[in-house]
């Protein structure tokens, strides 16, 4: 999986599941709203499988070996790689999707909590989001 494909992907999914769920909410649809917390969702289980299949993972870029025959520059850079700096937008997408859980088991139930969790899931994302966002302008 490129680099590109983990910083793209999950803007593009934040995106859909908020036009889901505001267009949901605007005209009173249930079923686009589920279908905004559903991408929520998904991006969670995206998330997931990055974590597990170590895409984010800090030892493929520096291991001991390579820090002990490198020698030392004057000039020390201080920058992560982008995998790393997309650490915590990773798991706020995982929290965003545990929040959408809860939110469309309220809404399926036809409980009015569900708006705070949509809310609170659609603002993790879009915090995850501008994580991502900042990112890539250190690049």
């Amino acid at each position: 999986m490129t680099e590109v494909f983990l910083y793209t992907f999950p803007q593009w999914i934040i995106f859909a599941a908020l036009f889901g769920i505001i267009y949901g909410w605007v005209e009173n649809k249930k079923a686009f709203r589920l279908v905004g917390l559903a991408a929520f969702i998904a991006l969670g289980l995206f998330s997931v499988y990055v974590f597990l299949g170590d895409y984010l993972a800090p030892g493929q870029f520096l291991t001991p070996e390579e820090i002990m025959h490198e020698e030392l520059n004057d000039e020390i850079i201080n920058e992560a790689p982008i995998e790393a700096q997309l650490l915590p937008a990773y798991l706020s997408f995982i929290g965003s999707a545990v929040l959408a859980l809860v939110a469309m088991v309220l809404d399926w139930l036809n409980k009015k909590q569900y708006r705070l969790f949509t809310v609170l899931a659609g603002l993790v994302a879009l915090l995850g989001f501008f994580i991502v966002v900042g990112a890539v302008r250190s690049v």
